[in-house]
């Protein structure tokens, strides 16, 4: 079977895991049938992979509807309305069954630890929720200070060695500079992800993440990616015996020390810790990689973010070194937040999953019943008129700029890029300061350009489960060279500590 059929097999999978059949009832969404009882959403989905929902969602025009796959019943949500009336919900319905299937599929936790895990309203001990909370002190404040300083150290390294590498892979460049990136100032210094080997057992998991999901003989149907996580899991497991999370960060200490403190065996600490990379990198990566096509793929937007950078946030000292302060370029120069932030609107093609434990009433509207499931396409919400206007399809970063608070409020019922309150990503400010930093040092530095002469748009992965934006297809080689008005510049990047956070449209 093709391995793509086989990837979006196993979401369908892991959707129907935890769910029972139900009759319909005439308060639910509309009931959208197909041509095969049963099975026949079920066929579609593994041919057209995720996009098929927005397919879905535009037929119909309805703010919801209702789809049974196999033999589940799914609610695909495709209103802003919608979406804060589940917000508002949220205590009738959870992410935990997901999070515990990964857990067990992606981390191979089983028994006592996976009880530990698993949420108090499916009957385990809440270890799981708990670890996730001990996630936001430590990436905000003192703790985002920290990791923001040691990131933009392993940034400029990376992109001062374009300046010899002249024709490169860019997904592949960025794979590697983001990877080292996240992971460096996460892990201190002895982490696992510095060595390649353990790099390389990541990304066999991550591509091939469904097969592990699937939970069926993975040893044998997901050979690469059970090899990669049981590689990864040795290393993490290596990792805490010899202390490293001692001398890491606020974020990495918290995980394990909560974990700990909550009776986890320390195997069961590090194949968390190894399931952790979906968080920390399977976004960042292919965000970074199409924020870097978007811009410079437009060369007027190009120079005015370039300029906006160079009069807002550069300064050059008594000895010709040019400083930039990141926290300028954010407080100073919205086009490239904004450029950012649209950039992720067009491309998240994430699903948001709430599974029901309780009949819930939604706006006074439809009705959403226990044992169901709930997904939000975000391509759906994030081009919804109503919010983005009749051009909602049109990259258009002025959306993100001078928006009144009333129109803000709107918009972020339809932006579910970094999720939906009360999941939002714990780690946004984080990623976007990432991302952010390398744009404004490739802006400032480089001139990048296809091999081929023109920007062409590459295929994409829809079936990649893991990632909220689809990751290119084959290479997108491109020819980086220095600008001529700054070789031979000297370069200094910081931030200043306290000013980490950014200014972001959250659902």
């Amino acid at each position: 079977m093709d391995p793509t059929i086989l990837a979006s097999l196993g979401l369908v999978i892991v959707l129907g895991l935890v769910l029972r059949p139900s009759k319909h009832d005439p308060r639910e969404p509309p009931f959208l049938a197909s041509r095969v009882p049963a099975i026949g959403h079920l066929i579609a989905f593994v041919v057209y992979g995720l996009r098929y929902f927005a397919t879905q969602s535009a037929k119909t025009r309805v703010p919801a509807f209702s789809i049974d796959m196999l033999f589940n019943k799914v609610y695909v949500i495709n209103s802003p309305k919608l979406v804060a009336a589940i917000r508002r919900n949220h205590r009738t319905m959870s992410l935990d069954p997901l999070f515990t299937r990964t857990a067990q599929c992606v981390g191979g936790i089983h028994g006592p630890g996976l009880q530990l895990l698993r949420g108090k309203e499916s009957q385990g001990q809440g270890l799981g929720h708990a670890t996730t909370a001990a996630l936001r002190p430590a990436l905000l404040g003192e703790g985002l200070d920290q990791l923001n300083r040691k990131m933009i150290g392993y940034l400029s390294k990376s992109v001062e060695q374009l300046k010899s590498r002249g024709t490169v892979d860019l997904y592949d460049w960025c794979t590697l500079a983001m990877t080292l990136a996240s992971t460096e100032p996460i892990y201190g210094p002895m982490n696992p992800y510095s060595d390649s080997n353990a790099r390389e057992a990541y990304w066999e998991l991550e591509k091939n993440l469904s097969f592990l999901m699937m939970g069926v003989a993975p040893w044998l149907i997901a050979r690469k990616a059970w090899k990669g996580r049981e590689y990864l899991s040795r290393a993490f497991l290596q990792y805490y015996q010899a202390d490293g999370h001692l001398n890491s960060s606020q974020l990495a200490y918290a995980r394990w020390k909560t974990q700990h403190d909550g009776g986890a065996a320390l195997e069961d600490i590090a194949r968390l810790e190894a399931a952790m990379g979906l968080g920390i990198l399977s976004n960042t990566v292919p965000s970074s990689f199409w924020a870097i096509f978007d811009i410079f793929s437009r060369p007027a937007l190009l120079q005015e973010i370039r300029d906006e950078i160079w009069q807002n946030a550069l300064s050059v000292t008594t000895e010709g070194v040019h400083t930039v302060d990141l926290a300028d370029v954010q407080e100073r120069c919205p086009l490239l937040l904004a450029s950012f932030q649209e950039m992720l609107r067009l491309r998240s093609n994430s699903l948001q999953l709430r599974v029901i434990y309780e009949d819930t009433m939604l706006d006074d509207s439809y009705l959403v019943k226990a044992g169901s499931i709930i997904v939000i396409p975000a391509s759906v919400i994030n081009r919804d008129e109503a919010a983005w206007g009749a051009d909602a399809d049109a990259f258009n970063p002025q959306q993100f700029i001078s928006t009144a608070a009333g129109e803000k409020r709107q918009k972020a019922s339809a932006y579910m890029s970094f999720g939906s309150s009360p999941h939002i990503c714990a780690g946004r400010h984080f990623a976007t300061g990432e991302i952010v930093a390398l744009l404004t040092m490739l802006i400032l530095q480089f001139e990048i350009r296809p091999v081929a002469g023109e920007w062409v748009e590459p295929p994409t992965n829809v079936n990649a489960v893991a990632a909220s934006l689809s990751p290119p297809l084959g290479q997108t080689s491109v020819t980086i060279t220095e600008r001529p008005e700054v070789e031979g510049v000297k370069w200094d990047f910081r931030l200043t500590p306290g000013r980490g956070r950014h200014g972001l449209i959250i659902g």
